[in-house]
Formats: structure tokens, sequence, C-alpha cells
């Protein structure tokens, strides 16, 4: 009877854990990164954009790719023009040098019906593809037909 009790139990906390969070904070907006988006690449690339579609949901998924490496979901974030320009240098740059971020807090600055602005500090580790860690970002996203929020731009200008 014991045996059978701790399976019960193990298995209603897997299940609570999967469903609910088990007591994570919906709203937390810097939780979101210590409980990224996991999944191989093709799980994580479109469907984590599809899934955030707030511009600060969308910046803190953009955040969790860089941090897993994952390529594709990296460059899913941004807007085709600004993966041509601005995404140019996540393509070439080998995903064991891209930088990762602790620390992460963003909060949206303006939002219109189109575009949106959010404000990111955090804390950027050294990494051989860039130069000096930066400690904030502002995100531009515009939002697309169909509900996501992709970037456009984004940097401390």
């Amino acid at each position: 009877m014991k045996a059978q009790w701790g399976v019960t139990a193990g298995a209603t906390l897997i299940v609570c854990a999967v469903a609910t969070g088990c007591g994570s904070s919906p709203d937390s907006k810097a939780s979101a990164l210590s409980s990224p988006v996991s999944g191989t690449p093709s799980q994580t690339s479109v469907p984590a954009v599809a899934l955030y579609q707030s511009p600060e949901q969308a910046t803190l998924s953009w955040f969790s790719a860089i941090d897993h490496k994952d390529r594709a979901a990296v460059l899913a974030h941004f807007t085709t023009a600004a993966a041509n320009q601005m995404g140019l240098g996540w393509t070439t740059w080998d995903t064991s040098a891209w930088p990762t971020f602790s620390a992460l807090h963003c909060r949206q600055l303006g939002r219109s019906a189109a575009t949106a602005s959010v404000y990111c500090t955090f804390k950027e580790s050294q990494a051989p593809s860039v130069g000096n860690p930066d400690s904030f970002w502002t995100v531009y996203l515009q939002r697309q037909a169909d509900g996501r929020w992709l970037i456009t731009n984004y940097g401390q200008g």
C-alpha cells in the first residue's frame, strides 16, 4: 500500500508541475527566463514566438532562445527585414560563442496597435562574439497580422 501511495504521489506531483507550474507566478516577468521554453529546436522555433503574444513575452522568449543557443528560434523572433539586416550576426556566430543572460527584467515602455518598445536590464556573460557585455537593451517590436510581436531592432540606442 505504501508503494502504491508513493507512485500516486509522485505522479500527482509531476502532473501538477507540468499543468500548473505549481505555484509559479504567471505575472512574474523575470521568471519566464528561469523556466525557459524547452524542447528541440523544431519544437521551440515557431511555437515559442506564437505563444508569446505580448511584446514583453516575445522579448523574454527571444532571450530564452539565445540562452538555449537555438539559432532558428532566435531568428524566428525577428521580422523578415530585421532578420536579414540584424539577424545575420546571429546566423554567422557559432552558438557556443553567444552570451547568456541572467537577472533579466523587462518592462514595456510604450505600445500602439502596431509597434511596441520593451526595456530590459540584465547581466550579460562575457562571450567571444561580443565586446564588452551590456547591461540593458531596448527592444523594438512590430505586431504581425497574426497577432505575434516580432523584433525590428534592439540595442542601447
